[in-house]
C-alpha cells in the first residue's frame, strides 16, 4: 500500500475527485480534493503545478457545492501566483475565466465583466472558432446580460452561435450559446425569438436524462416565457 503522500496515490485521489465531480457527487469530491490539497501544501512549494492543479479542482469543487465565497479565495490566490507566467499563458487565461465565474456567482458582475473583457481581448489572437475563444466569449456575453447591457450580449452570443453551426446540432457547447442567446433576446425584448430558440433546443435535449442539468435549465427558461 502506498504512503498517504506518493505522488501516484495523490494524482490518482485527484483524478478520483474530478470523476466524482463529473458525476455530480460534488460533497465527495470536495472531501476527497481537500485531503489532497492538505497534503500537496505542507509537502510543495507555493508555485509548484501539482499543488496549483488541486488547489484548482479544489476552488471548481466549492464553486459546483456552492461554496463560492471559498473558491473565490482560492483562485485570487492562485491567479496571484500565476502572474510570472506571460499574459496570454493558457493556464493563467483559464485560471482568470474561472475566477471571473466565481465572481459572477458571488453578485460581483462588474468585477467578473473586468476580467472577462480582458481575457476575451487577449483571446481574439486565436482562431474565431477556437473553444477557449467562444467560451470566453459566451461567459461575457453572460456577464453583459447580467449587468443589464443586454444589446452586447445578443451581438456577441449571435456571432458564436454562428460560428458554432459547424458543430452537431446537438453539441453541448452549441446548445448552451442558443439558451444563452434566448436568454439574452428575452432580456432585451425579443421573445419571440428566445422562444423559437428555446423550443428547438428543448426538443433536441429529450434524449438526455429528465434530470439532467442542462435539459432541465432549458425546460425552464423555455416555461418562463410562455407562461
Amino acid at each position: 500500500m502506498l504512503a498517504k503522500d506518493h505522488l501516484s496515490r495523490l494524482d490518482s485521489q485527484h483524478k478520483l475527485a474530478r470523476a466524482y465531480q463529473v458525476n455530480g457527487q460534488v460533497k465527495e469530491a470536495v472531501k476527497l480534493i481537500e485531503h489532497v490539497v492538505g497534503i500537496r501544501e505542507a509537502l510543495l512549494t507555493k508555485d509548484h503545478p501539482s499543488r496549483l492543479a488541486s488547489q484548482h479542482r479544489l476552488a471548481m469543487a466549492y464553486q459546483a457545492n456552492g461554496q463560492v465565497k471559498e473558491a473565490i479565495e482560492i483562485l485570487e490566490r492562485i491567479v496571484g501566483i500565476e502572474k510570472v507566467l506571460a499574459k496570454d499563458h493558457p493556464s493563467r487565461l483559464e485560471l482568470q475565466h474561472e475566477l471571473a465565474r466565481a465572481y459572477q456567482a458571488n453578485g460581483q458582475v462588474k468585477e467578473a465583466i473586468e476580467i472577462l473583457e480582458r481575457v476575451v481581448e487577449i483571446r481574439n489572437v486565436l482562431a474565431e472558432d477556437y473553444p477557449s475563444r467562444l467560451e470566453s466569449q459566451r461567459s461575457l456575453a453572460i456577464a453583459y446580460e447580467a449587468n443589464g447591457q443586454a444589446k452586447e450580449a445578443t451581438e456577441i452570443l449571435e456571432r458564436v452561435v454562428e460560428i458554432q453551426k459547424v458543430l452537431a446540432e446537438d453539441h453541448p457547447s452549441r446548445l448552451a450559446s442558443q439558451r444563452s442567446l434566448a436568454i439574452a433576446y428575452e432580456a432585451n425584448g425579443q421573445a419571440k425569438e428566445a422562444i423559437e430558440i428555446l423550443e428547438r433546443v428543448v426538443e433536441i435535449q429529450k434524449v438526455l436524462a429528465e434530470d439532467h442539468p442542462s435539459r432541465l435549465a432549458s425546460q425552464h427558461a423555455l416555461r418562463r416565457l410562455i407562461q
